[in-house]
C-alpha cells in the first residue's frame, strides 16, 4: 500500500492519463480506475471485513460476489452512494471497457462504441462537475475528441473521489442488530 497522500496519487494517475493519446488505453485504464474507487467506496462504507488485514476481501475481492465492476456499480447505487444520472454513466463507460479490454476490432470511430461514446458523453458532459474539470486540466473551451474522453473520465473520477472522502462507514442496522443479538 502506497503511503503517498491521496491527492499526490490521484496527481499521478491524471498526469499519466493525459498522457495518453489513444482511446482504447485511456477507457481501459479510466474504467479500472474507477472500478478501484467503487472498491474504496465499498470498502470504507462497509462494516469491517471478517478476514485478516493481510486476506483478501470475502465480498468484494477477486471472484466474489462484489468482485466485479458492474456489481460494484449496481450496488453503490442501490445502497445510495451514487445517483441514478452517475450510475447510468458508469454503466456506459463499463459497456465501453468490455469491448475495449477484450476484442481486437475495438475502433471508436464505428458502431457500436461510436453510439457508446455518445451515450457516455450525453451522462457526463452536461454536469456542472463536467466544466470544472475541463476549465482544471485544459485550457481551451474546444476540446478534441480525445481530450474530451480525457475529460469525461477524470470528471467520473473526481467525482468519485469525492464521494470516497465524504463516505462513513455503516453502523450497520440497529433494529435488526438487536434482533440478532437476542
Amino acid at each position: 500500500m502506497s503511503t503517498k497522500p491521496t491527492v499526490t496519487l490521484f496527481d499521478e494517475f491524471v498526469d499519466e492519463l493525459l498522457k495518453e493519446r489513444s482511446a482504447r488505453p485511456l477507457i481501459i485504464v479510466g474504467a479500472s480506475k474507477i472500478d478501484n474507487l467503487l472498491f474504496e467506496i465499498l470498502g470504507l462504507y462497509f462494516l469491517p471485513k471478517r478476514a485478516k488485514n493481510k486476506d483478501v476481501d470475502e465480498l468484494l475481492e477477486g471472484d466474489k460476489p462484489l468482485g466485479t465492476f458492474s456489481a460494484r456499480i449496481k450496488l453503490c447505487y442501490r445502497l445510495g452512494i451514487i445517483d441514478e444520472s452517475l450510475c447510468n454513466a458508469l454503466e456506459r463507460l463499463r459497456t465501453l471497457r468490455n469491448p475495449s479490454a477484450h476484442s481486437i476490432a475495438f475502433d471508436i470511430s464505428k458502431s457500436p462504441t461510436k453510439e457508446h461514446i455518445l451515450e457516455l458523453r450525453k451522462c457526463v458532459a452536461s454536469r456542472r462537475s463536467f466544466a470544472l474539470t475541463q476549465r482544471r486540466y485544459f485550457n481551451q473551451t474546444t476540446l478534441t475528441k480525445t481530450e474530451e474522453l480525457q475529460c469525461i473520465l477524470l470528471t467520473l473520477c473526481v467525482l468519485l473521489e469525492a464521494i470516497k472522502e465524504r463516505t462513513l462507514q455503516t453502523k450497520g442496522n440497529k433494529h435488526a442488530l438487536q434482533i440478532a443479538a437476542r
